[in-house]
């Protein structure tokens, strides 16, 4: 299957939407015992930026334990109708909105230099790579399923990965989320996996990203963390 054409399609067919309805969870594990958890329901017009969503944040670390749950509605500037960049807007939104301090660092290459020629042909070959590492598995049901591991691709790419979990740590002025953050960005990453869903229409309906590693710990040695995201489309 060509990988290109799938990406196109997906891209285009995403784009076009007017409206996004779905599900963020996130949760974080510790020696296999949850301790923190994220929960976003939410509804978007792709076409003037209108949302809706539902937070539920669950945390318990450091002898610290809070629950807050909270709904909200507001309308993000900048869309005036523009609807081919409301996807793009709407990811960015998830990953960011409220949390980042500074619009700099939220909007930087992350580790990869993107100053000069130089930079730019190193963004990409980071593209090109992450592609050539993408596996693509047709389901029982027509729909697709893309994956990618982390472990199995270039130094680049690990990079990238480690470069995002540490900047959480400076990122978030959400004192519950620092706590949650400073037991995960300094983590010694082992494994890192991306899975995508796609129907059989080209539609993303689901994007699973897990990533395992190890925290050193002076009284209790190293121990196991996991950090589990599942995007989900309605």
């Amino acid at each position: 299957m060509n990988k290109i054409k799938l990406l196109y399609d997906v891209v285009t067919t995403m784009k076009e939407k007017e409206f996004l309805k779905g599900t963020l969870k996130v949760e974080g594990s510790r020696d296999k015992v949850k301790i923190f958890g994220f929960d976003n329901d939410f509804e978007k017009n792709l076409a003037d930026g209108r949302t809706k969503a539902k937070v539920c944040l669950e945390l318990d670390c450091e002898g610290k334990k809070v629950k807050h749950e909270s709904s909200t509605e507001f309308e993000l500037p900048g869309f005036q109708g523009h609807r081919r960049h409301g996807l793009m807007s709407h990811m960015r939104f998830h990953h960011c909105h409220g949390y980042y301090h500074n619009n700099d660092q939220a909007g930087d290459c992350s580790g990869i230099k993107c100053d000069g020629l130089k930079g730019k042909l190193s963004k990409i070959a980071f593209v090109l790579n992450m592609l050539n590492s993408m596996k693509v598995e047709e389901l029982e049901d027509k729909s697709i399923k893309l994956s990618l591991d982390f472990d199995e691709a270039s130094g680049d790419m690990q990079g990238f990965i480690r470069e995002k979990l540490q900047q959480h740590k400076k990122m978030h002025h959400n004192d519950d989320f620092q706590c949650a953050c400073s037991e995960f960005s300094g983590m010694e990453i082992s494994a890192v996996k991306l899975n995508v869903f796609i129907n059989k229409n080209s539609e993303v309906k689901k994007v699973i990203l897990t990533v395992d590693g190890l925290q050193k710990d002076e009284i209790n040695g190293q121990r196991s963390l996991n950090l589990k995201a599942e995007l989900s489309f309605i």
